[in-house]
């Protein structure tokens, strides 16, 4: 068997309207389903991916009401890497995440910085494979997240 990358990645948050802010008018992602979670109905599961939905771009969060912010240790994911078109698209991040009070660290190529709750985010500019883009009336195509 071989690997092609990844296809989603799952996360938590306690505040889902909170989550849908960040992740749609903030970051540009585009909410493709709200569901419950198949194991527990009492619990909302967003899903944000590309235009498409293509393998790579999937980002899910299940909402626990309330819950604390996990601590980064063994075995846990506490930084998801999304990728970008070029150092001019970390500029745009760079200001966006400014102008919405997100502090960012910026180091060569790539842009760290924490979504509302303080789970990890780093921006690298990658140009090898297709960017797997969402369309957003405020974040350009060519400066967008693609994928991780």
């Amino acid at each position: 068997m071989q690997l092609e990358g990844i296809h989603h990645v799952t996360a938590i948050t306690g505040d889902a309207p909170r989550n849908v802010d960040f992740y749609t008018r903030v970051m540009g992602l585009r909410l493709v389903a709200k569901t419950v979670n198949q194991d527990d109905p009492t619990v909302y599961h967003l899903f944000y991916a590309s235009e498409t939905g293509k393998p790579g771009s999937e980002l899910t969060f299940f909402e626990y009401p309330g819950a604390i912010p996990g601590r980064a240790g063994a075995g846990m994911v506490h930084r998801i890497v999304s990728r970008v078109g070029s150092p001019e698209a970390l500029d745009f991040w760079e200001r966006r995440l400014a102008d919405e009070g997100v502090a960012t660290e910026r180091d060569g190529e790539r842009l760290r910085f924490e979504d509302p709750e303080g789970l990890g985010h780093e921006l690298a500019v990658s140009t090898t494979d297709e960017l797997l883009v969402a369309e957003h009336p405020e974040v350009p195509s060519e400066l967008a997240l693609g994928g991780f």
